[in-house]
């Protein structure tokens, strides 16, 4: 799975994310932003979803 989603970022940045030689410093700090970011949403949006339903 971890050679999947490397092979996706390789392809959509243009380098070679397999080498850390080759990806630019802060580059997995912004991929793990973005992933934290996405599940951060997802778990504060069915939070909220399910406390209202308990209001009602």
């Amino acid at each position: 799975m971890i050679d999947f989603m490397l092979g996706i970022f390789s392809e959509m940045f243009q380098m070679n994310m397999r080498d850390h030689h080759d990806m630019p410093f802060a580059m997995p700090l912004i991929m793990a932003c973005l992933v934290g970011g996405l599940v951060g949403f997802t778990i504060v949006k069915f939070l909220v979803k399910e406390s209202t339903e308990q209001q009602q």
